[in-house]
């Protein structure tokens, strides 16, 4: 039975002499693994959509759930992320994280990874700041979502992050204020500003300095420390930044 899916290539690998196995992240089954026969071909008619990052709608042979890439209609290649390596790396990274977290639902995922990547490719915003809002975008889609409004005791304003607890608190009443991650009114109004947003409002909002550094610093640690999620493609991003 021949039917189009509509999904991004989020992982490749390559598949017998000339063919490609294509891991592609869709909006309402997961991801679908496609075997893309002749794909390493430069004569192959859907060469374009059967590379990494590659957004398209794809026709495919279902039998019996093995996919079988038949022919393909390009929507997006989002090409220039190729273009700088620190880019292409933070790509690859958001890619993997997508891969170890979706589901066959509708979690946002899909459409999380394919505005930041428009953001990449176009620089609408620095790396830094598309990385922690996928980060953190990514821990509410997976149903991990605290509040930075006030303290979660007293109710006051807080400025202290309890990881083992997952809770924001005031000084006073953090169980363990020295293990707190201390976020700043900046960093935690972008965080209650992403908790809310429109997911096509995630980069609309301004943040710099060291508010920018908490946001970063403290994204990335939540990630890791809610999710349990640590891609190996987080490290080699670290490195390229290091040296550039």
């Amino acid at each position: 039975m021949n039917r189009v899916i509509r999904g991004i290539v989020i992982k490749e690998q390559p598949s017998g002499e000339k063919g490609k196995l294509l891991y592609v992240l869709t909006q309402n089954e997961g991801v679908l693994t496609v075997t893309a026969t002749g794909a390493r071909t430069i004569s192959a008619s859907y060469l374009k959509s059967a590379q990494l990052f590659a957004y398209s709608d794809l026709t495919v042979y279902d039998k019996n759930k093995h996919l079988t890439l038949t022919e393909a209609k390009l929507t997006e290649s989002f090409y220039d992320l190729r273009k700088d390596v620190a880019v292409f790396a933070l790509a690859s990274y958001m890619s993997e994280l997508s891969l170890q977290s979706a589901v066959p639902a509708d979690d946002g995922i899909l459409r999380l990874l394919l505005n930041c990547l428009y953001a990449l490719s176009r620089k609408l915003a620095d790396t830094d700041t598309v990385k922690a809002v996928f980060e953190y975008r990514l821990c509410l889609a997976l149903g991990l979502a605290p509040d930075f409004s006030c303290c979660a005791i007293c109710g006051e304003a807080g400025d202290r992050f309890d990881f083992e607890e997952s809770a924001f608190f005031c000084g006073e009443c953090a169980p363990n204020p020295e293990s707190c991650f201390r976020l700043d009114e900046g960093a935690a109004g972008a965080l209650n500003y992403l908790n809310s947003c429109p997911a096509g409002k995630i980069l609309s909002f301004g943040i710099k300095g060291d508010s920018k550094r908490c946001f970063c610093d403290f994204c990335e640690k939540y990630l890791i420390t809610a999710s349990d999620l640590r891609p190996a493609s987080l490290d080699f991003y670290k490195k390229i930044i290091k040296d550039t």
